[in-house]
C-alpha cells in the first residue's frame, strides 16, 4: 500500500499528518495535577533543537506551532523534561498525554 505524500507548510509529509499538525494547534494547555499548563511551542524549548533552521526531527511542526501530541521533542510545562516521559501526572494518567482544548 502506498501512502500519499503532500507538502505542508514547505515540508513534505504523509497527507494524514496534517490533520494532526492542524489539531495540535487548537490544543494550547495540557491538565496537570488538576491545573492547566500553556504547551510550549517548537522554538520555545529550553534546549535548541534547531527549530530556526529546519522542521521538528519527530513530528514536522515548524517553528512557533504546537508540537503533535506525543512527539518525542516536546517538553513539559510543569518539569521541563521530555512532556512523552516525564514524572509529572497528566490528567487521567495512563501513560497517555491528554490534552484539554482551550476555551
Amino acid at each position: 500500500m502506498s501512502e500519499e505524500f503532500v507538502i505542508y507548510n514547505g515540508v513534505r509529509m504523509i497527507s494524514d499528518w496534517v490533520k494532526r499538525i492542524e489539531d495540535a494547534q487548537l490544543q494550547r494547555t495540557y491538565v496537570v495535577d488538576g491545573r492547566p499548563y500553556e504547551r510550549i511551542r517548537y522554538g520555545d524549548e529550553s534546549d535548541d533543537w534547531g527549530a530556526d533552521r529546519q522542521p521538528c526531527h519527530d513530528c514536522r511542526v515548524i517553528k512557533g506551532q504546537y508540537h503533535v501530541p506525543t512527539c518525542d521533542v516536546e517538553r513539559c510545562p510543569v518539569c521541563d523534561e521530555q512532556a512523552l516521559m516525564c514524572d509529572c501526572h497528566y490528567e487521567d494518567d495512563d501513560g497517555v498525554l491528554r490534552i484539554v482544548p482551550s476555551t
